[in-house]
């Protein structure tokens, strides 16, 4: 039980040293000073934050200074986020420091899973696998982008998700080192890390204009798999699977925003939307109300309002300027999900889940304006906020798949369904007024 209190001590400390320099920043003598100081540069936290993983590493594997290996550990996992933070509040972007950041992140996070990996933790080959593929995409990969073309070598979304699975495995490791009894999925977790690290560098060589599109087609067949584990009765991994689709969606959005699109990938998105989000949870009230009648009736309710949805949200309401920024007509479809796969696997009594979905299915074609997760209220939240919550996401998630409760997943998409709700409330009030800014990207 020690090493768990060392690890929530070590969080508690880091975040609010986090929360110190975050607030710091917030004034320009602090900026100016760190300008004035290349010490505190973020080229330079990112150096810093090496030397002091590989200290932590050094106390926790080889003093067996548990605390003060975590302590240290977690101080450099968490000056990850500081040294962008530095960079962005004191316009210190260089494309050097683009560069080395990931490099960081490898120096960092690699060699702990190499030793947990010797001392039987994690499966060897699948380690060194990770750590052959972040080493081409390190040096090779980023070699001939920069010598050959244009493309952009900087860390991408998944490079950054990989970078924060890698950080939950190591302290997932130290956990499974304890007295405490909990289960074993680090293994799960390392292969989505392997998926994540090629990801990242495949993205890197694809045209930008394609991001949103390839994301769309992630979305699709997260939904296509969904449904084929439905029909298998796999009902947990089928709204997992969801779930993965509803991360793609998330940034899809964000990537046609910045990086520009296809002109069909307006359409594909919505094709890749009603299929996750309309089809697949459809499909799964249907099984769940064992092929019945009223069960294929309220399937088709609620399929038909994500239809309706999307369509009007392509045909219509994407072109009304005076829809306030980051808002939407109708309840998300990604939303929508969570409360139709939650109802659905929590609720026993099949009337609640007629009650809820028809609820849902009128707050999907109402007019009732709800905000954007992405744009309004992600941008919100801490940076080291975010990392944790992912951080808690994914145990549960991992968890989730080794006992597959299908009544306990429910609980958690109408839990996290209930948090969009409060969070959205409070910032509809001020963003449901006219903004001057224009337009939305929407789901």
């Amino acid at each position: 039980m020690d090493r768990v209190i060392f690890i929530f001590t070590a969080i508690l400390l880091s975040t609010l040293l986090y929360g110190w320099i975050y607030l710091g920043l917030r004034r320009e003598s602090v900026r100016v000073f760190v300008r004035n100081h290349s010490a505190f540069h973020p080229n330079a936290i990112c150096i810093w934050r090496v030397f002091i993983g590989l200290l932590g590493i050094l106390l926790y594997f080889r003093w067996e200074a548990y605390f003060l290996g975590i302590l240290f550990f977690t101080f450099s996992a968490f000056l990850d986020g500081v040294d962008g933070l530095v960079a962005r509040q004191c316009d210190l972007i260089t494309r050097f420091g683009e560069e080395i950041d990931p490099l960081c992140d490898k120096l960092t996070y690699l060699p702990p899973m190499v030793i947990f990996a010797y001392q039987g933790v994690l499966p060897v080959q699948a380690v060194w696998s990770l750590v052959g593929i972040e080493f081409l995409g390190q040096f090779v990969v980023r070699y001939v982008l920069k010598r050959f073309t244009r493309f952009s070598v900087q860390a991408n979304n998944f490079g950054k998700i990989k970078a924060v699975l890698c950080f939950a495995i190591i302290i997932y490791c130290a956990i499974l080192g304890n007295s405490l009894k909990v289960p074993d999925f680090t293994t799960q977790l390392l292969y989505l890390c392997i998926i994540m690290s090629v990801a990242s560098i495949v993205f890197k060589t694809i045209p930008n204009r394609f991001y949103a599109d390839i994301l769309s087609l992630l979305n699709l067949l997260c939904g296509l798999l969904g449904i084929g584990l439905v029909m298998n009765d796999h009902y947990v991994l089928a709204t997992l699977a969801i779930l993965a689709g509803q991360v793609f969606d998330l940034f899809d959005g964000r990537m046609a925003q910045k990086h520009g699109g296809t002109k069909f990938g307006p359409w594909f998105d919505d094709i890749a939307d009603l299929t996750s989000f309309g089809l697949c949870p459809a499909l799964l009230i249907l099984m769940l109300g064992k092929l019945k009648l009223y069960a294929a009736g309220l399937a088709a309710v609620y399929f038909l309002a994500v239809a309706y949805r999307l369509l009007r949200f392509l045909l219509k309401d994407k072109a009304d300027k005076q829809m306030p920024y980051g808002t939407f007509n109708g309840l998300p479809s990604p939303a929508g999900a969570l409360v139709a796969l939650g109802t659905a696997l929590f609720w026993k009594d099949y009337w609640i889940t007629w009650v809820v979905i028809c609820i849902t299915s009128y707050l999907l074609i109402s007019h009732i304006r709800f905000v954007h997760f992405g744009r309004i209220i992600l941008p919100c939240i801490p940076r080291v906020v975010i990392i944790l919550s992912g951080f808690l996401i994914l145990l549960v998630s991992a968890y989730l798949i080794k006992v597959r409760d299908p009544r306990m997943l429910g609980g958690v998409l109408l839990a996290l369904f209930l948090v969009y709700v409060v969070a959205g409330s409070y910032r509809v009030a001020n963003w449901i007024m006219p903004s001057k800014k224009g337009g939305q990207i929407g789901m």
